[in-house]
């Protein structure tokens, strides 16, 4: 028994080590997903990535829900009412989603090229004044 006592006392410490070690990482990664949500606000790739993410697992958690109703429906009718009615919603979140894609875009695309607009306009111009 008492070999049993310093084994049980050794093993406290460890534990009191890692769980500081554990808290430090804790709020390690806090931070780090702290600064990654600001990044994910300003970087339209995330962005873009977040949007296709999103509208896949809407529409697969939908076509899983609607392929259980389905089966579940007693009647032919009722199953193609259903299943018309997720191809409706799924079409119309669809082209929603690819509206919102294109305006990031778009945008994107006028910020990353703004800069340089007026510069190849000057050039542009002095070109054909020569």
């Amino acid at each position: 028994m008492t070999e049993a006592t310093p084994k049980v006392k050794t093993t406290k410490a460890k534990p009191r080590a890692k769980k500081a070690a554990a808290s430090v990482k804790a709020s390690a990664k806090t931070a780090t997903a702290k600064a990654s949500a600001k990044l994910e606000a300003k970087n339209p790739i995330e962005t873009a990535s977040g949007i296709i993410v999103t509208l896949a697992r809407t529409n697969f958690e939908e076509g899983v829900e609607t392929a259980r109703a389905v089966v579940k429906s007693g009647s032919l009718k009722t199953a193609v009412e259903l299943q018309n009615e997720y191809v409706r919603s799924t079409l119309k979140r669809n082209i929603d989603a690819a509206r919102e894609l294109n305006e990031l875009t778009v945008s994107t695309v006028r910020e990353a090229v703004s800069p340089y607009a007026s510069k190849f306009t000057e050039a542009f111009e002095k070109l054909r004044a020569a």
